[in-house]
Parts: structure tokens; sequence; C-alpha cells
């Protein structure tokens, strides 16, 4: 049976074209965790975590320790589903405190045991195989004015219709870029408000 050779911790910092600002953080590149897992037969298997201190109340530094915490455990215990199911339950406490770095171990050890079957991950898990159409919302950040309306124009040129606007706690900036949206008619199918952490 095919199995893990090694875990690997990298972080994963991708410049954006632009600041992206909502109420909790301000960031001009991606901050997240990917892990890789081989596999003894040459197969590889990765998975992405975004440890965020005011989401999941960790941060790279707390996600690499965790990492380094379980890895041998990891390695030594975990091969097939059943064994994933298995130790996630006999460490729910330390993944709680911890979801976005097992999150990125977990995918990348499915998508690696997944491969390794010729699987998809659905399958792997004994999943029902995905099927539909999907939708996906463009995000509006509480960029100014300007680059609001740019970001926008580029989102619903390409067909977007589904919005997320990150709300900035300021009632007349945020009214003003609802107003935009409203004013773009049909262009706007959904819309939706996101305070992030906007009041405690």
């Amino acid at each position: 049976m095919s199995g893990i050779s090694a875990l690997r911790f990298h972080t994963l910092h991708i410049p954006f074209r632009q600041r992206f600002r909502h109420a909790s953080a301000e960031r001009d590149a991606t901050s997240s965790l990917w892990i890789v897992a081989l596999g003894t037969d040459g197969s590889i298997g990765s998975g992405e975590g975004c440890p965020r201190p005011y989401v999941t109340g960790e941060t790279l530094e707390t996600a690499h320790a965790f990492f380094t915490s379980v890895r041998a455990d990891v390695l030594a215990n975990i091969h097939d589903a059943a064994s994933l199911r298995a130790w996630v339950t006999e460490h729910a406490a330390h993944i709680d405190r911890n979801p976005a770095a097992w999150c990125a171990i977990e995918l990348a050890l499915i998508d690696l045991f997944a491969r390794q079957d010729d699987l998809s991950a659905e399958s792997w898990l004994g999943l029902p195989a995905t099927t539909g159409t999907f939708h996906y919302s463009a995000v509006l950040g509480d960029a100014d004015m300007p680059a609001f309306v740019a970001t926008f124009a580029r989102y619903r040129d390409v067909g977007m219709t589904d919005f997320k606007l990150k709300l900035s706690g300021d009632l007349g900036r945020d009214r003003e870029k609802v107003a935009v949206l409203r004013d773009a008619g049909p262009a706007v199918a959904r819309l939706r408000l996101d305070a992030n952490n906007l009041w405690n």
C-alpha cells in the first residue's frame, strides 16, 4: 500500500496588484501556509490554510508550531481514510485551536491519498461526486472610491454578477459604495455585506 514519506511546511506570499482592506486587516499579499505531502510512490499532495489572528486566532508562526508538533505523529499513524478520521477524533481539541493549520495538512493528505488511489477527493472520502452549476462571488474590498469603481467595472466586464462588499464602518462611505452597485441594475444580481469583525 502507498503511504506518506514526508510532510513539508511552506509559506505562500503572492503579491496583490493593489492593497486589499477590510475592517479587520489590510494587506498587499497573500498570507497562507502550504503543506506538501510526499508519497512513498512519488505522488504529491498539497493543501493550503489561511491562518488569521482575527478569524482563527492563528498566525503563520503558530501554524508552523502546530505542524512541527504533529508532523511525526501524522506520518506514523495516518495512512488511509479510516486512520485519518480516527486521528481527527483523537486530536479534536488540538485541531480546534489550530483550524487553518490542520486544514492545510488534511487537504494535503486527502489530495495525496486520492491521487495514489486514482480517485477524486470526494470518492476517496466516500462522498457523492460533486455535480451541478457553481456560482462565484466577486469580493470588493474597502478601497477608496476610484479603486472601488475600477475593480467593480473589471468584475462586471468579465460577467460577474454576485458580489460581496467589505464594509468599512463609515456609514457614508459604505452607502456610497452600495449606491454604485444598486445603480448598476441587472449587473448586480446578488449582494452580500461582510463586516469582518467590525463590531465586538
